[in-house]
């Protein structure tokens, strides 16, 4: 037996659901604060887990009328020791973050950056940016800029990849990508 819901149960329901998702962010945020994670830590090729996730967008990218070109720098290998869940959850974050506020036609570019000493991803898009006196703010939980605010969403995600990065020993960088945003995130290599 099916049953149909009224347009403020929908609402409810929907709002119900945002909910949860909120809570879940900050219980998952909280517990990557608190270091707990590090015991999962293993040999990740990030490289290649980066570059996976970033093709499985292209097809979302292209659904929305935008281009995501990945671009792998540098021939050293991408190995990091980390979570690979949580590196997972870090690289989704970034690229539908782009996805999301960029307008269609954007230019989305994800990019693998190697060298001896360091393994650097960068997702820039060539939309509207971020504020040079917001970029700190967005990295903290709940916040989301004023332009945001009637879209979907918690203000969660970047203060996610903060957490992760962070966990990481990782150094996030927020920069203009003139135009757009460019998130580039540097993690040392995996230990030998």
């Amino acid at each position: 037996m099916a049953v149909e819901l009224k347009k403020g149960e929908k609402r409810s329901l929907a709002d119900l659901e945002q909910l949860d998702a909120t809570f879940s962010a900050l219980l998952r945020t909280a517990e990557i604060e608190s270091g707990a994670r590090r015991a999962r830590f293993r040999t990740v090729d990030a490289g290649a887990l980066f570059e996976q996730i970033a093709d499985v967008y292209r097809e979302v990218a292209e659904d929305a009328g935008d281009e995501l070109i990945v671009v792998r720098s540098g021939h050293a290998p991408a190995l990091v020791d980390g979570d690979r869940d949580l590196l997972a959850q870090l690289f989704v974050n970034l690229i539908e973050n782009a996805l999301r506020h960029c307008p269609p036609g954007s230019i989305i570019r994800c990019e693998l950056v190697t060298d001896p000493d360091s393994v650097g991803f960068v997702v820039a898009d060539d939309g509207d940016g971020i504020p040079p006196e917001e970029r700190g703010n967005v990295l903290k939980r709940l916040y989301r800029l004023e332009k945001s605010r009637t879209s979907p969403g918690s203000g969660l995600g970047l203060s996610l990849v903060k957490a992760i990065a962070d966990l990481h020993d990782g150094t996030l960088v927020l920069a203009d990508n003139a135009p757009g945003l460019k998130i580039a995130l540097t993690l040392r290599p995996a230990h030998d």
